[in-house]
């Protein structure tokens, strides 16, 4: 144990630009992925099952991942939120740049809803590829049947897991408190779906799959208002494989004067390869077990939240596990926080602690610096960086983030990072992200760009 404490890592930070408290975000794109991973807040598995949903548009799925790793939390896009709103439709581009100033991809994307009618569609090219189509759909939806043409979805057939990429169509009918249909994929795949139940209480559904070959796949689900569990398997597998998830709508304790929110997410398998339907994180593809949690509670102007992660490598088996613990208070003029992270592999332990502080001189907070110093190897390494930052509100709905990272005592290049937000209308906004890195500040270069735009009307 003496050994493992000679080994901690200490990380001292002051920044208004908090980790753990940060505002809420309508998407994951690919620079907030690499930024999480250029910082250490996620390691290269995680981003690599991050690229994965973000690079197919999953925006949901990619949030999901991006909140169980233990980050600022995501609300509906503008894309979910047409769902249950009167907009006729929405429309939605976005291009990333290397560091070499080529085009490393582009994407555009775009829904229409008219009466029972519903089509989208999602374009993209990439770096060494011209446009080809991502996802095409079309839908016709009454009150007791829809029909489904193009790129099928985990939501048409009730499944917890995302779907592999297949074209297909769907029929389905609903009675009372009954839905279930049926589908036919273009791989010659075709399956029935059913559910039953009502959503405020429990519901039950579940889903087979066959081929020419014969059994494909299948899982079982039940869900309730705060918890959901599945249990899936795939003709390969050699054992089903358990999803677990729960998430506590915003409560209060104490009188119900504390905000309390609670989120858990978990999954378990044997398998060495885990192909069929189902489309999963990579991170299951070498973790026979990975779990993660999250609890936030606000009393009065403190915010305290505590996020836990458990893994098991299917290789070694040797468990991997993390618990972090931060707190954040918010002033007009002013804000104060700090925290602790536990990392633990097998009997190796390291500790990071942190604090950090931030000045409001605006509507938001606009002037900050963060510091970490990390010991490392029996305090024999040290490291350290300091990110000196600015905000800065060009019109009243446009706003830009600038921040300086500078790195020691190892040459590791200086970064500037800059991220603005602008929202030219209730329906309309946009969202640039540009890296600029060099050995030496005067010798700034290009890094990584990405630009955004969405709209409805």
């Amino acid at each position: 144990m003496l050994h493992g404490f000679l080994k901690i890592g200490t990380c001292i930070c002051f920044a208004c630009v908090i980790t753990g408290f940060a505002s809420e975000r309508e998407n994951v794109t690919a620079e907030d992925a690499f930024w999480a991973y250029d910082d250490g807040r996620i390691g290269y598995e995680e981003l690599e099952s991050l690229l994965q949903w973000i690079d197919a548009g999953e925006d949901s799925e990619a949030c999901a991942e991006w909140e169980a790793l233990g980050q600022d939390p995501c609300k509906k896009t503008l894309f979910d939120l047409l769902q249950n709103s009167n907009a006729h439709g929405n429309v939605g581009y976005g291009i990333s740049y290397d560091s070499s100033g080529n085009i490393r991809n582009q994407k555009a994307q775009g829904k229409l809803q008219f009466g029972m009618f519903r089509g989208s569609f999602r374009l993209k090219s990439k770096k060494t590829e011209g446009w080809h189509v991502e996802n095409l759909r079309i839908s016709l939806t009454g009150k007791s049947f829809a029909a489904v043409a193009g790129n099928l979805s985990s939501a048409d057939v009730g499944s917890a897991i995302a779907l592999q990429k297949n074209w297909g169509g769907l029929l389905q009918g609903k009675f009372d408190l009954l839905r279930m249909g049926t589908f036919a994929l273009k791989d010659s795949t075709a399956g029935i779906f059913a559910e039953t139940g009502s959503q405020k209480k429990i519901q039950f559904l579940g889903m087979g799959t066959a081929s020419l070959d014969g059994f494909q796949d299948a899982f079982f689900r039940m869900r309730g208002g705060a918890s959901d569990l599945q249990v899936m398997y795939s003709k390969d597998w050699k054992t089903p494989l358990l999803y677990v998830s729960a998430k506590s709508p915003k409560s209060t304790i104490l009188g119900g004067s504390y905000p309390l929110d609670f989120r858990f997410r978990a999954y378990i398998h044997e398998n060495d390869s885990l192909s069929g339907i189902f489309r999963l994180p990579k991170l299951l593809q070498k973790n026979r077990a990975f779990a993660s949690s999250t609890v936030q509670m606000q009393v009065e102007n403190w915010n305290f939240r505590l996020h836990d992660r458990f893994r098991v490598p299917l290789d070694s088996g040797t468990a991997r596990s993390s618990a972090e613990i931060s707190f954040v208070r918010n002033r007009k003029l002013a804000s104060v926080g700090g925290g602790m992270l536990l990392n633990a592999v097998g009997d190796s332990l390291s500790v990071q602690m942190n604090g950090r502080a931030g000045i409001q001189l605006f509507d938001a907070e606009s002037l900050f610096t963060e510091k970490r110093l990390i010991l490392q190897d029996s305090f024999e390494k040290i490291s350290y960086e300091i990110r000196p930052g600015i905000r800065l509100e060009w019109e009243k709905n446009v706003y830009s983030d600038w921040t300086l990272i500078l790195r020691g005592p190892q040459k590791k290049p200086i970064a500037l990072r800059q991220e603005t937000h602008m929202h030219f209308s209730r329906k309309w906004n946009g969202k640039s992200s540009l890296e600029l890195r060099a050995k030496h500040l005067r010798q700034m270069h290009f890094w990584r760009f990405g630009l955004e735009f969405q709209g409805t009307w």
